[in-house]
């Protein structure tokens, strides 16, 4: 505790979220996630691997992709 975060979800982020959610919470019935740059994952809890939930915006290194 005593961190603080900020991130940019969009609907489908969300609606992706909701539709794996009993897929990724633990037995607790919590989802782990984890920001990193403008991207947000979700960890598998039988894997121990984080799966994309999706990107809100391209970084800028990424922009020749547009």
């Amino acid at each position: 505790m005593g961190q603080d975060a900020k991130a940019e979800i969009t609907r489908e982020m969300l609606v992706g979220m909701l539709e794996d959610f009993d897929r990724l919470a633990n037995r607790e019935g919590v989802m782990t996630i984890e920001l990193r740059d403008n991207g947000l994952f979700a960890l598998n809890p039988d894997t121990g691997i984080y799966e994309v939930v999706g990107l809100a915006r391209m970084s800028a290194a990424m922009s020749y992709i547009r």
